[in-house]
């Protein structure tokens, strides 16, 4: 399963440019200065984990497994995994971080998340993985979900997603 997105700018200079290697291989950055421009610290002066303008537009919305619904009495799930997902090459890329909790802060539209108790580990994040390989056109479409086990009977599907707000940045 995909999720499209249109008229999102991802091959953007500034955007692309936005993230710290170095970081996302584990190494803790103090300061991530330029690299991560505009998004390398919090207003505390703690570095974001993951820094950057790619980590913080990460697509937030939850999307729910795929329902067959019909004529049966029961509807059934088809239980789709969002592991295998990612490439080779984005697994070496991103490793577990070295951070401790507290010494970072999680981007400012990752609101859903507390730095002061753990830390998420994202070498097991692979929808972050797919996000951050930047797409080169401003209309794209990223592998979400799958299963190579069982094929989709026919009928109608029903899927839930919830779209997830978050809070919008402001840079000058």
């Amino acid at each position: 399963m995909y999720y499209r997105l249109t008229n999102f700018y991802q091959n953007h200079r500034r955007y692309v440019q936005s993230l710290d290697l170095e970081q996302l291989k584990g190494t803790p950055v103090r300061n991530a200065g330029s690299v991560c421009s505009p998004l390398a610290t919090s207003a505390s002066g703690k570095p974001y984990y993951p820094c950057g303008l790619i980590a913080n537009s990460m697509f937030n919305d939850t999307i729910g497994q795929p329902v067959l619904t019909g004529d049966s009495s029961e509807p059934e799930p088809y239980n789709m995994t969002n592991k295998g997902i990612a490439w080779q090459s984005d697994k070496d890329l991103i490793q577990k971080t070295k951070y401790q909790p507290g010494e970072v802060d999680p981007p400012p539209n990752w609101v859903d998340y507390n730095y002061t108790e753990n830390i998420p580990d994202l070498q097991e994040n692979e929808e972050f993985m797919v996000w951050m390989r930047t797409a080169g056109l401003p209309a794209f479409s990223k592998l979400s979900r799958r299963n190579d086990t069982h094929a989709m009977k026919p009928g109608r599907y029903e899927l839930s997603i919830n779209y997830s707000t978050s809070r919008v940045i402001q840079s000058s």
